[in-house]
């Protein structure tokens, strides 16, 4: 762990039993979770007395939020320092029971509904975890994005796992979501929801994909355990397929996926692609689909 997730981690230990039930996102915590979210994405490795001092700050208007703010932060830090994107597989200390869910995030699917390359190699990293730890549910992710009525990825994705023999009723289905931001989302409601032993998560995905697919997904769980009674659930163990695309995701990006889920103003994705578009850098698909989704959605994440 960084120094700076050692400082929050130890710092935030006796104030997160203050975000124990339903918090209000009051509107005065407003800028210094824009100014989290913006000193942590600019410069992360000289952030950490600018974050501390904010974290004092928003504690000091609301206890339970800063607690909160204190524990994204530190698992936003962990988990772009967890060396998941070198990882080709889960390790070998994970639950060996149905407490561990091993979420697979989709990858937009042809337009015929058949499924491209790169996840396939999602696919095939992801049956090797099913596969290691047997007793693990799989939850996949991703809904119609090849536009054609009725073929999601995550359906297709379950059709393939059970082809390769992995059991019907191990497979989780969120089927409904067109972006990272909601995979996270609708994948935390549906465990919370239908699977209560579930504790601990293991993200598969691409290697350039993986740290904000974890971050977005802790992130989804944090909110959820603190804004509406969900249970605590940890992304603890990530394994990605090595892709070929030269475009990952920055921290930027990451910013603006956690901002959707925690209800805090910040920049368009659509802004974020204008940069990259105009460094003539191509958007990897997963990219072009979240910014998409992220402006067309914007107004419907903040209450």
């Amino acid at each position: 762990m960084t120094r700076l997730g050692k400082r929050l981690l130890a710092a935030g230990m006796l104030l997160c039993v203050l975000a124990a039930g339903v918090l209000s996102a009051k509107a005065d915590t407003q800028e210094y979770r824009q100014q989290l979210l913006k000193t942590y994405s600019s410069d992360p490795e000289n952030a950490c007395a600018r974050i501390e001092a904010l974290l004092t700050q928003l504690e000091g208007e609301s206890p339970s939020m800063g607690a909160m703010w204190r524990q994204i932060m530190s698992d936003w830090d962990r988990l772009n320092h967890s060396g998941f994107s070198a990882r080709r597989s889960l390790p070998d200390d994970l639950p060996q029971d149905d407490s561990l869910c091993i979420v697979v995030f989709g990858y937009g699917l042809n337009r015929d509904g058949s499924m491209k390359p790169e996840l396939f190699d999602r696919l095939n990293v992801a049956l090797q975890a099913a596969r290691q730890y047997p007793n693990a549910y799989i939850a996949v992710t991703g809904g119609e994005t090849a536009r054609v009525k009725g073929i999601s990825e995550a359906a297709v994705m379950a059709i393939w796992l059970m082809n390769n023999d992995i059991s019907e009723d191990r497979i989780i289905l969120e089927k409904k979501s067109l972006s990272t931001t909601e995979n996270a989302k609708n994948t935390c409601a549906l465990l919370n929801q239908n699977y209560p032993r579930v504790r601990q998560l293991a993200v598969v995905t691409s290697d350039y994909h993986i740290s904000l697919a974890a971050t977005v997904l802790q992130t989804a769980c944090t909110y959820s355990a603190a804004m509406q009674g969900g249970r605590e659930m940890s992304v603890v163990a990530g394994a990605s397929c090595a892709a070929s695309t030269s475009v990952g995701n920055d921290l930027s990006t990451q910013a603006w996926c956690i901002s959707a889920l925690t209800g805090t103003k910040w920049t368009t994705a659509s802004s974020a692609s204008a940069v990259q578009k105009e460094a003539g850098e191509d958007l990897p698909l997963w990219q072009e689909e979240e910014s998409v989704f992220y402006e067309e959605n914007l107004d419907d994440w903040y209450e």
